[in-house]
């Protein structure tokens, strides 16, 4: 696909949802963005708040290196970020809302300040952040849990966790209804919930509606990220 900011190719695969086209829905989203080398997405905001995480390649985001192998982003609806740089290796990231987003508005085209709306203005990335090798999960005695983006205001339910779980360990997720519901992306091992099972970079969305999730980590370990929107009122 080619992006409606700048025209360049990259190549974008749905997970859950589909684009909005101009459309916005109470719909979930996630999706995997492939950036060409050397690309350049130009700034731009959303009109629904969204978390990034940066899995492959390298660049930069704004004036902020998100260094590997894994980065976390977030930004509030209606507030500008950008630009995304890829380097020469390219850069790859998933997206993921809790409703659907309508379309970039991009700050170099005209029209762009009216449609721009109050919002927290949060803008925050955690990097850096390490996966562990498979002996050392598979030999994890402890659930360790890591809060991340531990400086933004988490007061409307917004917040971002690592959960470390050895071998068939067990634990319940927190309660999503406090929350604009919740995201899990597998990053390491495997997720097992319910009768499915769920390898690594596969997503489950947890609407505000749902009971907590119950969680059970895999024959091999489980690395799971928790994403959790702020409740809908405050947008």
């Amino acid at each position: 696909m080619r992006s409606n900011g700048t025209g360049e190719e990259h190549w974008r695969t749905d997970f859950i949802g589909q684009r909005g086209e101009g459309v916005a829905r109470e719909e979930p989203q996630a999706f995997l963005i492939e950036m060409s080398a050397n690309e350049v997405i130009v700034p731009h905001f959303h009109e629904v708040d969204q978390f990034q995480v940066f899995v492959a390649g390298s660049g930069s985001l704004g004036r902020h290196a998100a260094a590997g192998p894994l980065a976390v982003h977030y930004t509030d609806h209606h507030t500008g970020y950008g630009p995304i740089n890829a380097s020469a290796q390219g850069f790859s990231y998933f997206t993921l809302r809790a409703r659907t987003d309508p379309g970039a508005v991009y700050l170099h085209k005209p029209g762009y300040r009216e449609r721009l709306k109050p919002s927290k203005k949060r803008h925050g990335v955690a990097d850096g952040i390490a996966l562990s090798t498979e002996p050392v999960l598979m030999s994890r005695k402890e659930i360790a849990v890591e809060k991340l983006l531990a400086d933004l205001d988490g007061s409307d339910g917004l917040a971002a966790t690592l959960m470390r779980m050895g071998p068939g360990m067990v634990t319940g997720g927190p309660d999503p209804s406090a929350t604009g519901g919740q995201h899990y992306l597998v990053v390491n091992g495997s997720l097992e919930t319910g009768s499915e099972e769920y390898a690594a970079w596969s997503t489950v969305f947890v609407p505000a509606t749902d009971p907590a999730l119950e969680l059970r980590a895999g024959p091999k370990g489980l690395e799971v990220l928790l994403l959790q929107y702020p409740r809908p009122q405050t947008q």
